[in-house]
């Protein structure tokens, strides 16, 4: 291997730990959390960065399809 790649393969090793902090800081103002319902599985997402509000609910038909919808709204997305 060429002196190149083994910076570059360092350099991607030393990055990794602050890469996935910031990712995990990220995704960590999201919640979900699901309930039975008539239909099978309710789930609901939960998350701000400022506070926690209700974003909206996903569940999967009988097709097997996800639909989301987000909250205060009648629009479905398939």
């Amino acid at each position: 291997m060429t002196q190149a790649v083994l910076n570059n393969q360092a350099l991607a090793q030393l990055e990794l730990p602050t890469y996935l902090t910031q990712q995990s800081s990220d995704t960590a103002h999201y919640e979900i959390d699901s309930t039975d319902d008539v239909f099978g599985k309710l789930y609901r997402v939960w998350g701000d960065q400022r506070k926690i509000n209700f974003l909206g609910t996903f569940y999967q038909d009988r097709q097997e399809l996800w639909v989301s919808q987000r909250s205060c709204t009648c629009e479905r997305y398939q």
